[in-house]
């Protein structure tokens, strides 16, 4: 009667697995019941200085070793199967070793390396067993040979520099003389606050650093105090003109460089900023140097008493101020947007300053005129040019023009001109400047002023401009303490803004 297992029936209680005595190999007479001998572990034992090892504790950790040992082979043979080869390497055992977090073996390659890496060599040594144990022959290394046969190493070229760029505009580039962003971001992540009581512990200790000043070349700096001194203050000698002409209402902003200061320095010092490459360290300090001027002067013809003479001299600085920021601007070669925050109050100040008190001076009134003008079509250029970058520097611009519009008159006792926002030369610049910046922002006086000035109250946001301003007209047309000039002018400017903004919608229809 045969005991094989026909179909996959289920093995009954006296089946020959179920009989077979628990001493019996079932695996076969020729198959040893263990791979791993308990001598081998013996042996290794008396080399740790372990002596009169037991035979279970033996056959015990033999038959763990034989465990670990065929789990490595089998991981070993997964990469030999994905790699498509039939015969094991070493490599398949070290990837299985480094899959178990296993140190893997050093120094054994396999036979058929086609005789590039040495095969290790195995020597037997006697036991007190008497079972031979083999081990790898210790290779001697002589450093003699070594330092005759390696490889050369080659006399460099010695100590030496090269120039590269730590951060153009603001920006490192990513080049290997600067830190990586990587490392500088996880070295940023890796800090940690200190504890505030181990702070406080340690302040004692702390070194107080000085801020890190911007230091000029000397060349620089002889170049900011010429040019300066060029431009405020050049030599009388080198006079052009009697009196230097202001740009009319009629002469685009390209024009306006081309008209002469009446100084050949001064001229000159201009051209060089209109087209110097190398001044964009300067640009701080310029734009600083002429923010000072024009507070200063502002301020001086609020105090000046009226004089037609310093008023005159008030204008043609700040038309020298106003080319100067001009120059800046156009030229090529300076990326002046991070400064348009510095830059854009000095041209403000300008468009809606009070110049002078009291005057009935034509020439002077003509000269102021201009003056905003230029200021109108500087303001508008900047607008024109940085409006991709700063969306809403426009609606910021049409609202602060708006705000002088419909502030309250000022009575002409304010002490300085640059908070007298409400003054009628307030009034005329804002109109001049929402004329210069188009329909579009001329349309703004035609309806509520809504959220655009939000200084206002929720009561003055419904406030139409040009009703206001027509209100304002009408009571003070008989003022003793407005000029009847400024008033004139006032109504002209909302003709010609009225005019061209009928002729806009004309052409749209």
């Amino acid at each position: 009667m045969s005991n094989s297992n026909q179909g996959g029936k289920r093995q009954g209680p006296n089946t020959a697995f179920q009989s077979a005595p628990a001493a019996q190999n079932v695996f076969g007479p020729n198959i040893p019941a263990s791979v791993y001998p308990k001598d081998s572990v013996k042996d290794v034992a008396e080399s740790l200085g372990i002596t009169n090892l037991r035979d279970n504790i033996a056959m015990a950790l033999a038959t763990d070793i034989e465990y670990r040992i065929r789990d490595i082979v089998q991981s070993a043979s997964k990469y030999m199967k994905h790699a498509k080869r039939s015969r094991m390497t070493t490599s398949d055992i070290d990837n299985a070793l480094r899959q178990k977090n296993i140190e893997p073996l050093y120094g054994f390659f396999p036979p058929y390396t086609g005789g590039k890496k040495q095969v290790p060599w195995f020597r037997s040594i006697p036991t007190p067993s008497g079972t031979p144990l083999y081990v790898t022959e210790d290779e001697e290394i002589d450093f003699d040979k070594i330092l005759e046969n390696g490889p050369r190493v080659g006399v460099g070229r010695g100590v030496g520099w090269h120039a590269h760029w730590l951060a153009i505009e603001g920006i490192q580039p990513p080049i290997p003389e600067n830190p990586v962003f990587l490392a500088r971001k996880a070295a940023i992540a890796e800090e940690a606050l200190p504890d505030t009581v181990e702070a406080a512990a340690d302040l004692g200790n702390v070194a107080v650093k000085p801020l890190v000043k911007h230091v000029l070349s000397r060349e620089l700096q002889l170049y900011y105090e010429r040019l300066t001194s060029s431009i405020l203050s050049p030599p009388a000698d080198a006079k052009a003109t009697d009196n230097a002409t202001l740009p009319d209402d009629a002469k685009s902003l390209s024009e306006f460089a081309q008209i002469s200061s009446g100084n050949l320095v001064r001229d000159a010092a201009l051209a060089s900023l209109r087209g110097d490459a190398g001044i964009h360290q300067l640009v701080p300090y310029l734009i600083q140097w002429v923010g000072s001027n024009v507070t200063h002067a502002l301020r001086a013809s609020s105090q000046a008493g009226g004089a037609d003479t310093d008023a005159t001299q008030t204008i043609q600085l700040l038309h020298t101020m106003l080319s100067t920021l001009h120059a800046l601007l156009i030229n090529p070669s300076i990326f002046i947007e991070p400064y348009l925050h510095q830059l854009l109050p000095s041209v403000l100040s300008i468009l809606l300053g009070s110049y002078f008190g009291s005057s009935d001076n034509e020439k002077l009134e003509t000269l102021a005129m201009s003056l905003r003008v230029y200021a109108a079509s500087l303001l508008v250029y900047v607008v024109d040019r940085f409006a991709d970058s700063y969306p809403t520097l426009k609606s910021r611009l049409v609202a602060t023009l708006l705000q002088a519009l419909v502030e309250p008159m000022d009575d002409g006792t304010a002490s300085n001109a640059l908070e007298a926002s409400g003054s009628v030369e307030a009034k005329l610049g804002a109109l001049v400047g929402l004329r210069k910046l188009g329909p579009s922002s001329f349309k703004t006086l035609l309806g509520p002023i809504g959220v655009l000035t939000g200084t206002l109250s929720t009561q003055d946001a419904e406030l139409i401009p040009i009703q206001v301003m027509g209100d304002w007209l009408g009571k003070t047309q008989q003022s003793e303490q407005i000029q009847q000039w400024a008033l004139n002018r006032l109504v002209e400017e909302v003709k010609t803004s009225l005019a061209e903004l009928g002729k806009d919608a004309k052409r749209k229809v």
